[in-house]
């Protein structure tokens, strides 16, 4: 009866999706051209007429369909967003020249792009794949042998390396010389945030932050920085309210929803943020980890039977995840079956061996099916993986 339910509740969900507006459909278009269905993706899109006056969202709509080589139709959006706002349309035109084998007319393009307050940074057009069949092009050669960058931008994109790359010090080097250039310009404030959150300062960091992602037209990578200082100091509900400023002003990330439910777990709102996973699962219904987290949810308010449909739901769709099983073991933990919980807690260890926590919870969950001798092999595993909780098991039941 209770899969019954779940099967009407999924039908239910996908009939909504009809009704969904086109900032969603556009996000269930993002996932689906992430994983390689960029023709799925764009046939979702034929509805999606109310993004037509967003800059931000024909653009994105407009690369979907480039991914789907459909040409015509993307290059019809970046043209509706050059028209909206001059510059805005012109990178987008750039790739779909390069995709027509018109050399000159993408370097011709992009050269235009990189003098409007549009252009983006010099590392993401080199790793741009439209551009590849330019690179050895005398255009494209020409093309970057003129400056585009400021000293500041250039210096900004060292300390991102830097600090993707784990080399604080270095990082720290080249800040220095930013701030001496450029005190007080909104990236080196930037800059000095993200130096301080490498070194376990964020509240201080969210500090900075807040004072120059005030405006409205704040730089979406800013405000993903900002929301993980807030939850680096623990401040879990401001960092799912600047997720909600950026669903609010439509950034085309299905993540946020995702970001926005996690934050809000960890503060307490356990409703909204169920209600945000709901959301996120009509756009994207076959995504482990938010039929996982959901699951989990409710599992730990000890609402067995609503979570396990989807924990269920999660291990049809997801056979070969350790985390499908090791997610609806933790449900039948909490809920004191433990012979259930053995069950999956195997399943998930024959895909991950190696997971201390789950090596832990087999063996708890076999000491209470009364097979004591059985769960001191996973007790004594997980010690050696560094779970420490492992070892008042270990001398409970297993040494005599």
């Amino acid at each position: 009866m209770k899969k019954i339910l779940f099967s009407l509740v999924v039908l239910l969900v996908s009939q909504v999706m009809s009704g969904q507006t086109g900032y969603e459909t556009l996000l269930r278009a993002i996932t689906l051209a992430d994983r390689g269905e960029a023709e799925k993706a764009a046939a979702l899109l034929a509805g999606t007429d109310e993004i037509n006056g967003d800059v931000n969202l024909l653009s994105v709509r407009g690369d979907i369909y480039l991914r789907a080589s459909m040409i015509r139709e993307a290059r019809a959006d970046f043209m509706r967003a050059e028209n909206l706002s001059q510059g805005s349309g012109l990178y987008g035109l750039a790739r779909c020249a390069a995709a027509d084998g018109d050399a000159k007319g993408a370097v011709s393009l992009l050269e235009a792009h990189l003098k409007s307050a549009f252009r983006k940074s010099e590392p993401v057009i080199m790793l741009d794949p439209s551009f590849t069949s330019l690179s050895s092009s005398p255009e494209w050669r020409a093309l970057w042998k003129k400056e585009w960058y400021r000293a500041d931008e250039r210096k900004s994109w060292e300390i991102d390396y830097y600090l993707k790359s784990g080399r604080n010090d270095m990082a720290a080097g080249v800040y220095a010389g930013l701030a001496s250039l450029y005190p007080g310009k909104p990236v080196t404030e930037y800059c000095h945030a993200r130096i301080l959150m490498s070194n376990g300062k964020y509240r201080e960091a969210a500090d900075i932050l807040e004072t120059i992602t005030g405006n409205s037209d704040a730089p979406a990578g800013w405000l993903y920085t900002l929301a993980e200082a807030r939850e680096g100091e623990g401040n879990a509900y401001a960092a799912a309210t600047i997720y909600d400023r950026m669903i609010r002003a439509r950034v085309a990330d299905p993540a946020l929803l995702l970001k926005r439910a996690r934050m809000l777990i960890r503060s307490g709102d356990r409703e909204a943020a169920k209600k945000e996973m709901q959301r996120y699962l009509s756009i994207d219904p076959d995504n482990s980890e938010a039929l996982g987290l959901i699951g989990k949810t409710y599992a730990e308010e000890g609402a067995i039977y609503e979570a396990l449909p989807y924990l269920n739901d999660n291990v049809e769709k997801h056979p070969g995840e350790a985390s499908a099983f090791r997610l609806r073991g933790d449900a039948w933990l909490a809920a004191r079956t433990w012979d259930r919980a053995a069950e999956d807690y195997t399943m998930s260890l024959d895909l991950d061996p190696e997971n201390g926590n789950v090596n832990l919870n087999l063996g708890i969950a076999l000491i209470n099916s009364g097979k004591s001798d059985d769960a001191c092999y996973y007790l004594r595993k997980a010690r050696s993986l560094g779970v420490k909780e492992a070892t008042e098991y270990l001398a409970r039941y297993c040494i005599r």
